[in-house]
């Protein structure tokens, strides 16, 4: 069988579309899919993404946009205590900012009411959240 050219450019055309829908270049969104790191990890899905932390959990409600340089800057939510008894688990608005290069990302969660010090963490894509539940 011989391969015409407008079929070997469809094929790579195909394989380019594909290797590119679900990175984390700028002016696209979070990869889908689990980040994981110490005390940290990220479950990025196509409307929603949670972040877990020890003994605690925050989400943002739909994707997260890549600007320049791959920083982004969103406000979502944060709950302490994980699932402990007599905590208060009110959820507090929380801004999540960072940088993504390749398949590491780094942020900082800074809770909006002060109520908490600052986090920073790093993670991975596909590495496993490496959190401790209470």
């Amino acid at each position: 069988m011989t391969l015409t050219r407008p079929f070997l450019f469809a094929a790579a055309a195909a394989v380019i579309v594909v290797a590119c829908s679900n990175s984390n270049s700028p002016g696209g969104d979070l990869r889908s899919g689990m980040w994981g790191g110490p005390s940290v990890g990220l479950s990025v899905e196509p409307t929603r993404v949670n972040f877990l932390f020890d003994c605690a959990g925050g989400s943002f409600e739909g994707t997260i946009p890549v600007g320049a340089g791959g920083r982004f800057d969103v406000v979502g939510t944060f709950i302490n205590g994980g699932n402990a008894r007599d905590v208060d688990h009110t959820p507090r608005p929380a801004r999540y900012s960072g940088r993504i290069s390749g398949s590491r990302i780094a942020f900082t969660r800074f809770l909006l009411d002060g109520s908490l010090p600052d986090g920073s963490f790093s993670a991975q894509f596909g590495a496993a959240p490496q959190v401790v539940a209470c």
